[in-house]
């Protein structure tokens, strides 16, 4: 398509299309590819350390990755950008950097077996049948634009920082007197009463004059304002509505089979197993090269010296590969040899490995039943993609300075749509796409009626709109929000009248009243509770949450206050006793998970305090 579009294409899609593949090559393997100097590209730089950006690159696209698999299509395409990503990024890569030299310098290390066994058994370097694969492992790794060596140094960097944190946090503990204070405060109990004034009763006498409604209208005019409205007669123009209406031979379809197979090339697929050996252990190696010149079993020498745990047990079988899937001196030796044959020993990132081909099989050309219905969509696409270049350049012609769109319409052969009035924040499908929107509510549609220039809603696709009708913003008339008006006042004249009625309940409370007798003059229930909890179910929530706010009160006294429910009515709340937690109550299981959520607590600060204390004695640029 690349090529397709490089000979017709005139206009900008193409150009937008090359664009976003050169970025996605630029995240994925460049390294690789160039063997940049990333030193020449200084991100930041820690104790004389440098961030390159190339780690900003691989670090932003890891983020977008784990945002899009968290939230999907629900998290705002700003929150995806490389700006908004870039600054919160490079903080992290800072401080990651800060804390692996501070670990390294500890004499902080991974083994290389450890590391292995961590690889092997990460879930998404997995098959379903919870099996290491390789191929998934290098696919993932390509993914992420890591090669194994890169992503190997960043988990050792993550499993030091690790050990450091353990180290550190694990020093955290809780005194026996902050434990004691935490069961008093955590098992406290609390005895309360509380009457509940509903509402309901006050808010149905409550009489609005139409003069009020009037004098709220007046004075809030602008919290009733319509929001401004737009129709548009649109015209779409896209390479899958094109696609259509093209029509292709079985004649057509047989001779680009044909094309197809002159260009097939067999790449053959070899199973491969290996020995790793890490660390150039130059005594294993030597151990492992005789016996294999010995002619000893392959497969037992694997389970016996291998490194790699995802394989030994497999007399280190990796599966197939096409070429791909392994580092390239390790493809290279790989493809030298004939079945049964084992290299001699081949030198990597990851270590030392001897090779051995299991099996070769070759591809077999595809079957023409088999390639019939990509070969139609490749011939509709590629008649609809040229036929979509010559459109797009007519539709910018005949759109431009055109009196309506019914004629541009008809000469392009498409079908002119409206929208019907939409708002700037509310249209639906297609008048929801933000560049449509921009360019609808545009001086140059909305003032001066211009049809609007073409419209990238895709790569394949475009729009040209203009507008049919326009509903300026406005007050809305008052005969349309006067219920509205009406609620409101007489949700602000109940909970006047509640408050007051409360207060004044309140204040009875206070100067000796008893709380039943109140409760039976105003025909509410009281309610006693006697050591009610922080989770205690038979108590209103707000009422509960309010409780465990108020001041303790005096001995043979009550502590008084009201608190709104989640249904709008009013409270009092008489606090009688507060009893604190009992210590020799609590069993073992409860003090054990209090002092490990303190040390949990506790170490997390203290970790949080060490790394600010790091980072304010290093060095960054």
């Amino acid at each position: 398509m690349l090529q397709h579009l490089r000979d017709n294409s005139r206009g900008v899609i193409s150009f937008i299309l090359i664009g976003f593949l050169v970025i996605i090559f630029a995240l994925t393997g460049v390294e690789a590819l160039f063997n940049w100097d990333s030193t020449a590209n200084q991100a930041a730089k820690v104790n004389g350390e440098t961030v390159t950006e190339m780690d900003v690159a691989r670090a932003i696209n890891v983020q977008k990755q784990q945002m899009l698999s968290t939230y999907g299509d629900q998290i705002p395409a700003e929150f995806l950008s490389d700006e908004y990503l870039r600054k919160p990024v490079i903080e992290n890569l800072v401080q990651r950097k800060v804390l692996s030299q501070t670990a390294e310098g500890a004499g902080m290390t991974i083994g290389a077996a450890y590391l292995h066994e961590q690889i092997a058994s990460s879930q998404q370097f997995k098959t379903e049948a919870g099996v290491f694969d390789n191929n998934r492992y290098q696919q993932a790794l390509r993914n992420m634009g890591y090669t194994h060596g890169t992503y190997s140094k960043l988990l050792t960097e993550e499993l030091v920082i690790n050990q450091l944190q353990a180290g550190v946090s694990s020093t955290a503990f809780a005194t026996p007197a902050q434990l004691s204070d935490v069961v008093a405060l955590s098992f406290q109990s609390r005895d309360l009463a509380y009457a509940v004034l509903p509402s309901t009763k006050i808010r149905e006498s409550v009489v609005i004059e139409d003069t009020e409604i009037q004098t709220y209208y007046d004075a809030n005019q602008k919290n009733f304002t319509s929001e401004e409205q737009i129709a548009v007669d649109y015209i779409s123009l896209s390479v899958s509505d094109l696609m259509k209406g093209v029509a292709v031979t079985e004649e057509q379809l047989h001779k680009q089979y044909e094309q197809n197979l002159t260009s097939f090339v067999a790449a053959p697929e070899r199973q491969a197993a290996h020995i790793l050996i890490e660390n150039n252990d130059s005594a294993k190696i030597k151990t492992v090269s005789e016996k294999l010149a010995a002619g000893e079993d392959f497969a037992k020498l694997a389970k016996e010296f291998s490194d790699d745990l995802g394989s030994k047990e497999q007399g280190g079988d990796l599966g197939f590969t096409k070429g791909d899937a392994f580092p390239g001196e390790f493809e290279a030796a790989l493809a030298s040899l004939k079945v049964g044959q084992v290299s001699a020993a081949v030198k990597t990132d990851a270590g030392t490995h001897f090779i051995k081909l299991l099996a070769e099989k070759g591809s077999e050309a595809p079957k023409f039943e088999e390639q019939k219905a990509s070969i139609e969509e490749q011939l509709k696409r590629a008649a609809a993609e040229t036929e979509f270049v010559a459109q797009l350049e007519k539709l910018r012609e005949e759109s431009y300075n055109a009196e309506n769109l019914a004629e541009v319409a008809q000469a392009l052969g498409l079908k002119v749509q409206n929208s019907g009035l939409f708002e700037r924040n509310k249209g639906k499908d297609l008048m929801a796409n933000a560049k449509v929107v921009a360019a609808a509510f545009s001086p140059e549609v909305l003032q001066d009626g211009n049809a609007s220039d073409t419209i990238e809603i895709d790569a394949s696709t475009v729009v040209v709109l203009k507008k049919t009708d326009h509903k300026p913003s406005q007050v809305k008339p008052l005969a349309d929000v006067r219920e509205q008006i009406s609620n409101t006042l007489k949700d602000q004249k109940a909970r006047a009248l509640l408050n007051e009625q409360a207060a004044k309940l309140i204040a009875d409370l206070k100067s000796g009243a008893k709380f039943e007798d109140l409760s039976k003059a105003n025909a509410v229930e009281l309610k006693q509770i006697k050591a009610a909890t922080r989770s205690s179910a038979d108590v209103d929530g707000e009422v509960l949450r309010y409780a465990f706010t108020m001041s303790k009160p005096q001995v043979g006294a009550s502590s008084y206050g009201s608190v709104m429910t989640a249904a709008g009515d009013i409270a009092i709340v008489a606090l009688e006793a507060v009893t604190p937690g009992n210590f020799e109550k609590v069993t073992p299981e409860q003090k054990n998970a209090i002092v490990s959520q303190l040390g949990t607590i506790y170490g997390r600060n203290d970790f949080a305090s060490y790394q600010k204390f790091l980072k304010d004695a290093a060095e960054i640029e």
